[in-house]
């Protein structure tokens, strides 16, 4: 674990294992968490040989203090950990939920050839009229903080204590998911994964979905792929990290995803 120094860039928290692995993987976690979502995934994914970064985004777990969050900045440190920490400056990117977004931005500003192939789940976005979205963000930060403390009391404690999922970091997140940025082209074989199990709170938007792959470059023909799971929630990567980690090995190898995955238009 190490933090990158970098005078120009904010210094965020990472992890990194195996770094004897052949090639690097970069987890890119969601909104509200931390680097720690992928602890059950990366040995999974050290076990194949693998070099596995996973940062802490701005305003999140370790990089609490690093500030301010927003697409652009991130982008630009996590870019930096790649070109100084993966191997060859080169790295298969996977984004989960708020993790999409900024894998779908790292992927466009990325120099040729520094992303290998990326996996973007979970990419929800909801456009309500501008003028509503000022009065949605508290909704979204109370609801927020009631779920996690009916489901991760002793955990969301500590975050409410420590001044993690502040009122700042949900406005930019709900700023992010409501007024969604013009996806730029994705030049990279890409994996676009729409969850569909049964749970309303669970299931990914497909029109969302649909929206983030007509941005991949080539599409079919480029090796990329659209597909959903109905076995799946939208945090599968916590629910079943063992199928996480056999569908990121599967779409790095190119080879087949597994029972559940459906390609679709």
């Amino acid at each position: 674990m190490a933090k990158d120094e970098s005078a120009s860039q904010p210094s965020l928290f990472f992890q990194s294992h195996n770094e004897k692995g052949a090639e690097t993987i970069l987890l890119i976690h969601g909104a509200c968490g931390s680097s720690h979502e992928w602890d059950e995934i990366i040995p999974l994914l050290t076990d194949k040989d693998y070099h596995v970064l996973a940062p802490d985004l701005p305003m999140h777990g370790e990089s609490l203090s690093v500030k301010p969050f927003n697409l652009d900045t991130t982008t630009k440190a996590v870019l930096n950990i790649i070109s100084t920490h993966a191997h060859n400056n080169t790295v298969h990117l996977v984004g989960l939920s708020l993790g999409a977004h900024i894998g779908a931005c790292i992927a466009e500003h990325a120099s040729p050839g520094q992303i290998s192939s990326a996996i973007l789940s979970g990419y929800n976005a909801f456009q309500p009229p501008k003028m509503l979205i000022p009065f949605i963000v508290t909704p979204i930060f109370l609801l927020h903080h009631t779920i996690q403390l009916f489901t991760q009391y002793q955990t969301e404690m500590e975050h409410l204590k420590t001044g993690q999922s502040s009122y700042g970091l949900i406005s930019e997140v709900g700023r992010i998911l409501c007024d969604p940025r013009p996806l730029g082209p994705i030049p990279v074989r890409t994996l676009v994964v729409a969850a569909q199990g049964n749970s309303l709170l669970q299931s990914d938007s497909m029109n969302a979905t649909r929206k983030l792959y007509a941005a991949v470059d080539g599409g079919k023909e480029g090796g990329s792929r659209l597909v959903l799971n109905r076995g799946i929630l939208h945090a599968w990567h916590v629910f079943d990290p063992v199928l996480f980690a056999f569908t990121v090995v599967q779409w790095i190898k190119g080879e087949e995803l597994g029972k559940g995955f459906e390609d679709f238009e």
